[in-house]
């Protein structure tokens, strides 16, 4: 009874989706472009950043020099981009992607 029991639960657990395939973690053409513009906006405000700071006409933060206000703000809107996309990838993963189950679930 216990083999049976756990092969209908391997089935069970495969056809539920706690196994991962190629389509799971492939982002549609839709998210790489939304993805794209974000970065491509990202790199545009940090080279405007690196362009004032080589100006001189950068506007220094309280207490930091102008290398550290620019590492500063270049981080800023880095990490920016980054929690963007992020969030991006998963408001486009539907609600029973298996890897996005696991993730929330705690599993490694």
């Amino acid at each position: 009874a216990m083999n049976r029991l756990a092969k209908l639960a391997a089935r069970w657990i495969g056809i539920r989706g706690f196994s991962i395939g190629i389509d799971d973690v492939k982002p549609s053409p839709e998210l790489e472009q939304e993805k794209q513009n974000r970065m491509d906006s990202g790199y545009a405000k940090c080279d405007e950043r690196i362009a004032n700071f080589e100006k001189g006409t950068l506007d220094l933060q309280p207490g930091c020099n102008a290398e550290q206000t620019l590492e500063a703000e270049v981080l800023g809107v880095l990490s920016a981009v980054r929690e963007a996309a992020g969030n991006a990838c998963l408001d486009a993963l539907p609600k029973l992607n298996a890897p996005l189950i696991m993730a929330l679930c705690g599993s490694k």
